[in-house]
């Protein structure tokens, strides 16, 4: 008979228990951005391009990337929602350095495989599609810096999509309010200025009932409930579930993502990022997605390649 001791056998029948150090789980948490960054990038590479991403700061955060689509048609990627477990991206269409309005459309986006599930042409007075918030699972609006829309996604994704009856309110943006990006606190819309000088940085609060109240009409500063000071350069904003304000500051020289707690305050949190920077958004998972302008066709020259949407882990980002 077989005298040998029998081997000790850990849990699901393994010869032996498997443990994991504190050092070992240290490591791990160290290794996996790498290895997500390692993965595939999604979707559709556009041809033009090279076929690899450049390096970017906090890259150890960037747990996903898409290919950014309509980039081979011209078109730069602006503002960013989440809604109804999707992805959607605003755009213009330009190719000109010298020339940032063009038409403009809103991507529908699978997240979990970079597809891109369809498209909604904006009417012909939309120029550069900045801004973009999702209000409910199938409502965003649409900021265009003089200009809010009201998008229906049922009517613009849906099984019978119907381009026409999409776009259900319509409001002029006069005087001091603009929409160069916007984000909602839940009650209220955040319209926010993106200005060089900082006495033009500035966002707007502005009640959610004048997309109904002033469909089809012009408001200024004076339909607005308040308003607080803002970084220069801001592309994108949201608010996280704590009501913090995040904020994406960028040009063709830096990138900047920064968190401002309560908003309209000094950022409590700085953190380098990607050039060309645009909207944020968050899912439902806390994740913050995002997506760059550099490498469209319109800012080939800047030298940085990274035209994708990509998924943020807030708890990775480093100073």
């Amino acid at each position: 008979a077989d005298r040998r001791p029998a081997r000790r056998r850990g849990r699901a029948g393994l010869a032996h228990p498997v443990s994991v150090t504190p050092r070992h789980a240290a490591l791990l948490a160290c290794l996996w951005p790498l290895l997500a960054w390692a993965q595939p990038v999604l979707g559709t590479p556009p041809r033009h391009a090279p076929p690899t991403l450049a390096e970017v700061p906090n890259a150890q955060a960037i747990t996903q990337r898409i290919w950014a689509p309509g980039i081979d048609d011209g078109y730069v990627p602006q503002g960013v929602a989440w809604a109804g477990g999707r992805l959607y991206l605003s755009a213009y269409r330009s190719t000109d350095p010298a020339v940032g309005q063009g038409p403009c459309r809103v991507f529908q986006i699978d997240p979990a495989h970079g597809a891109t599930l369809g498209w909604l042409d904006m009417p012909p007075g939309c120029g550069h599609a900045g801004g973009l918030v999702a209000l409910d699972e199938r409502t965003l609006v649409l900021g265009d810096t003089r200009r809010l829309y009201r998008i229906d996604l049922i009517a613009a994704f849906g099984p019978q999509a119907d381009a026409a009856r999409a776009i259900t309110a319509t409001v002029g943006l006069r005087g001091a309010l603009k929409a160069s990006s916007i984000a909602i606190d839940g009650q209220r819309l955040l319209l926010a200025t993106h200005a060089a000088q900082p006495a033009q940085a500035l966002a707007h609060w502005l009640p959610l009932e004048v997309l109904d109240t002033h469909n089809g009409s012009d408001i200024d500063e004076s339909a607005a409930t308040g308003r607080i000071g803002l970084p220069t350069k801001v592309q994108g904003t949201a608010f996280d579930r704590t009501g913090a304000l995040w904020l994406s500051t960028s040009d063709s020289r830096h990138g900047l993502l920064a968190r401002s707690d309560p908003p309209g305050q000094a950022p409590t949190a700085r953190h380098a990022m990607v050039i060309g920077m645009e909207g944020l958004a968050f899912d439902t998972q806390g994740a913050l997605w995002s997506v760059s302008e550099a490498g469209s066709l319109r800012w080939q020259r800047w030298g940085v390649h990274f035209p994708v949407l990509f998924r943020i882990d807030p708890a990775r980002l480093q100073d």
